[in-house]
């Protein structure tokens, strides 16, 4: 009994000390726990004892060694620009060449769960490195590509990642945001607004070829309008649901080749951003469906890539609805020494399926062929395919330019989406500069944008758009913005429906909106 109550003590004691390294920036950051009173020789003799002590526990009760040790250390690299390791002093040599834990390793399915950077949106380097961002179109490929970053720094570190085991990744974000706006028919509304509150769950395994991501997000809308409850208040709704969910069967040390199965946002287009704002782009063709997907994502700094995709639309022109919508995305990125660059194009088969054309939020007139509370009309006259072109370009590691274009291949019929009597063909195009520096000890990216669209007054979006942001981390882990906005709507000569609904004019007036965002990852 008392060599199993000290097996116990020991053991406690032992993940104590292997808790440390995780956590260790930001303990001795803060000045506030009692790690930075120790100093690394102390931390040095404490971690060989207690390792001395559980090797003469494993002989004595006959426990079996195991040559993995996936700590959270390990772990905690879901994003390779963003990996973080502790200080010198606090990952010394004793500790990495821990080989035993009093647990048992060979159980199937055993699970590790640790925390890292959220995936998908813009997140903060570490120390002096750069603010970077991710689209969320093609997120299996970017968590494929992660995995493989865990795996090569696990063999870096001396370990090997088990078949049997499971790892799994929590991630998330909790975004603030105030705003002022000054509109050209009057009145100037402001909001204090939760605007996001995310939690991401990416399982890796057990098998090496299988894993997934679960995504729970919170809807900050008023019920009454985005048709999720009956209720104006913005707090009373406040609803938690399954933003994401998806299957990836592939594994890049062994192949291109990829498969995805799930609610996802469907490979067309990129939408990528610094702004706060989304690019009128993402609004006119962003698609999130229950769809699968074939890809093929060469592993190589110079390398074509390409995707298959097709899912159950929720519009349709027949009279039932079945497997009607797909689509192709193809590009090529390539790297050189001081420049870099994403270059590619793709197809949708029917843009009336896009979050932006189910749902515009401008009640009482088109909002959208899902509408609000299934107020919507899905069976459209005619499907209106979609073209994407896009570019992004970095020179220096600070200069990145994006550029992308979407339009719909013909024009919707009038009796679906209309503009100055006759069908609408909307475009959208979204060109961005980015400029990133170092103040002091803090990254800072400015950008410029530009945005058009035309024949898109149906959906809310206004014909021209200009924007200015900066943005900083004062703190790892933050992101803290401020963007400025020009939007020049469609002028009051052009009239626009949907679904048969009444027309409604541009206002012909200009807006102009001052938002401040902090965001907190983890």
């Amino acid at each position: 009994m008392k060599i199993y109550l000290k097996a116990i003590t020991v053991s406690l004691g032992l993940v104590g000390a292997i808790s440390l390294p995780a956590f260790a920036d930001s303990r001795i950051e803060s000045d506030t726990h009692s790690v930075k009173k120790l100093s690394s020789q102390q931390l040095e003799q404490q971690l060989n004892q207690l390792q001395k002590e559980v090797s003469e526990l494993q002989k004595q009760l006959r426990m079996p060694s195991s040559s993995s040790t996936h700590s959270t250390k390990h772990l905690k690299v879901p994003h390779t620009p963003s990996a973080r390791t502790a200080p010198d002093n606090l990952t010394s040599k004793p500790f990495q060449s821990i080989e035993d834990f009093p647990i048992d390793m060979d159980v199937p399915g055993k699970s590790f769960v640790s925390s890292g950077p959220y995936i998908g949106i813009p997140v903060v380097y570490s120390g002096s490195n750069l603010i970077i961002n991710s689209p969320s179109v093609n997120e299996d490929v970017i968590l494929l590509g992660m995995r493989k970053t865990i795996h090569n720094r696990l063999v870096a570190l001396g370990r090997q990642e088990e078949a049997d085991h499971s790892h799994i990744l929590l991630s998330g974000i909790v975004e603030g945001q105030g705003s002022y706006q000054d509109k050209g028919t009057g009145g100037n509304p402001s909001d204090l607004d939760l605007t996001s509150a995310n939690l991401d769950a990416y399982v890796l395994g057990p098998s090496e070829w299988t894993s997934a991501l679960i995504e729970l997000g919170y809807d900050n809308s008023n019920g009454i309008n985005s048709g999720t409850f009956n209720s104006n208040s913005r707090s009373q709704n406040s609803r938690v649901y399954v933003n994401k969910a998806f299957i990836v069967i592939g594994n890049f040390l062994r192949s291109p080749f990829y498969s995805s199965l799930g609610q996802m946002y469907v490979p067309f287009g990129t939408y990528a951003t610094t702004m706060i704002t989304n690019p009128m782009t993402t609004t006119l063709a962003r698609t999130k469906d229950r769809a699968l997907v074939l890809g093929y994502a060469e592993q190589a700094a110079n390398a074509l890539y390409a995707s298959l995709f097709a899912f159950r639309g929720d519009s349709h022109a027949s009279a039932t609805s079945h497997i009607n919508n797909g689509g192709i995305n193809i590009g090529y990125k390539f790297k050189q020494d001081k420049w870099g660059g994403n270059i590619g194009g793709g197809v949708l088969a029917n843009l009336a399926d896009s979050s932006g054309m189910q749902y515009t939020g401008n009640s009482p007139y088109f909002g959208g062929f899902g509408g609000a509370n299934g107020s919507g009309q899905e069976k459209i006259v005619h499907r209106v395919p979609a073209y994407d072109v896009r570019g992004q370009f970095s020179f220096k590691d600070n200069i990145d330019l994006i550029g992308e274009y979407i339009t719909a291949s013909t024009a919707f019929n009038p009796n679906d989406m209309s503009v100055n009597t006759h069908g609408a063909k909307p475009q959208a195009l979204h060109t961005e500069a980015v400029y990133t520096f170092q103040n002091l000890i803090h990254p800072v990216s400015a950008a410029v944008a530009y945005d058009m669209s035309k024949d898109a007054l149906a959906i809310g979006l206004p014909a021209k758009r200009y924007s200015f942001m900066v943005n900083t981390s004062f703190w790892r882990d933050t992101l803290q913005t401020v963007e400025l906005r020009h939007d020049i709507n469609y002028s009051g000569n052009n009239t626009s429906s949907g679904s048969s609904i009444p027309s409604f004019n541009g206002t012909g007036k200009s807006d102009n909106v001052i938002t401040a965002q902090f965001d907190v990852y983890f």
